[in-house]
């Protein structure tokens, strides 16, 4: 009850679901008598993030789960229009890490529950961007962006195993290096004045998606502390 009531405290689906899966891993590990499970704390391309691992076969294939979140606010130019960014990263890997010669270096496979998501804003002369169906100089755009993949597969190579079996050390080096396919962005862009026309804001929008287009494979590189126990 009280594990319950502290998860639905917690901020965003994200946190509850990797905490959800944590917390249903751990009992199954003990139960089954292994007490190597393995914490990891860890900052990267994706943010700040911890994960938990538990060994599904001694020292070859692990479980891990994971919960990965970070705001930022850069700015950024696309075409000819300089935007005020608002872009929040987070997601929850569910991960399988295949350790091929029983030691640290590890190949990984599985899949981030994606929700990166940004937010783009930007005061304009209309004339002079490319939206010519305004009379108005100052217009306000926003865009909301996002990404078509959901549920996106992830490959990658790393170090580390934060659940060895044969460990006499309980803190490690952790580092990942791969890529999840989060698909095409898909931009919302609205004006503040309404005198925009549709197809000006569409093609604006398209010039967005294409612009974004590089972020189809998302790069994952982070590293971090593991602690077992």
């Amino acid at each position: 009850m009280v594990a319950r009531q502290i998860i639905g405290g917690i901020r965003g689906f994200g946190l509850q679901f990797a905490i959800g899966l944590m917390l249903f891993m751990l009992p199954m590990q003990a139960q089954a008598g292994v007490i190597d499970v393995g914490v990891t704390g860890k900052v990267g391309t994706t943010g700040l993030g911890a994960d938990v691992t538990v060994p599904l076969i001694s020292n070859l294939l692990n479980l891990r789960g994971g919960y990965n979140f970070i705001n930022l606010r850069p700015s950024t130019t696309q075409g000819d229009i300089k935007y005020k960014g608002d872009v929040n990263l987070e997601s929850v890997p569910i991960l399988l890490d295949i350790h091929p010669f029983n030691g640290g270096f590890r190949v990984t496979g599985g899949v981030y529950f994606n929700k990166n998501e940004m937010d783009l804003s930007s005061v304009v002369d209309a004339s002079t961007v490319g939206l010519g169906g305004s009379p108005v100089s100052n217009v306000t755009l926003n865009a909301n962006v996002g990404w078509s993949k959901e549920f996106a597969p992830y490959l990658g190579i790393g170090w580390g195993n934060a659940a060895d079996t044969d460990s006499t050390f309980p803190i490690g080096f952790s580092l990942d290096i791969g890529a999840f396919y989060q698909g095409s962005p898909d931009v919302v862009l609205t004006e503040s004045t309404n005198t925009v026309t549709a197809a000006d804001l569409a093609a604006e929008a398209a010039q967005l998606e294409e612009d974004l287009s590089d972020l189809k494979f998302f790069p994952v590189i982070t590293v971090g502390i593991h602690f077992q126990f």
